[in-house]
């Protein structure tokens, strides 16, 4: 599959496309718009399999994308990805936010929630251990205790990020 078809198969929510599916001249132009946006331009004809992690990770945000749902589910979508490719998919998902839609974000990974979340539910074996606004959910103490460790929390322009911190004996 090329990255055209990758984003074209979220119209029918398929893996793949298929002879029985037909595509209009507006999902097409959907499509070419939904490659662009994703900074995958490039990749329209480059075959899935080819392409970085990053590549395919933006190829398939825009087939999540393409038909405009109104929530977006995302679990864990930097993993194994780069700093480059983490800021700049980050960037897209910001976006997606900031044109007032919703997303649901589950991660390990603190650095993964953009400034614009504001709401945090913190889960530990299946239950809920804290849901509030963000300032007051990502606190050392919330996360040292979710994480059965020691954590230290640093934050700047709206993101935040954890860090190791040793306990002081005392």
């Amino acid at each position: 599959m090329t990255g055209l078809k990758v984003i074209l198969s979220g119209f029918y929510a398929s893996i793949g496309i298929y002879s029985h599916q037909d595509f209009s001249y507006t999902q097409l132009a959907r499509a070419d718009v939904m490659l662009d946006e994703m900074g995958a331009g490039s990749l329209k004809d480059c075959r899935f399999e080819e392409m970085s992690t990053g590549e395919q990770r933006r190829c398939l945000l825009g087939r999540a994308l393409v038909y405009e749902p109104a929530v977006l589910v995302l679990d864990e979508p930097t993993s194994g990805l780069d700093l480059t490719v983490t800021f700049h998919y980050l960037n897209l998902v910001r976006a997606y936010i900031q044109n007032a839609k919703t997303l649901l974000l589950v991660t390990h990974h603190i650095h993964e929630i953009p400034p614009d979340v504001k709401r945090v539910v913190l889960l530990k074996q299946g239950k809920i251990l804290q849901d509030e606004e963000k300032r007051a959910v990502l606190t050392e103490a919330n996360l040292s205790r979710l994480f059965d460790c020691p954590v230290a929390l640093v934050e700047a322009n709206g993101w935040y990020q954890a860090l190791p911190c040793h306990a002081t004996s005392g």
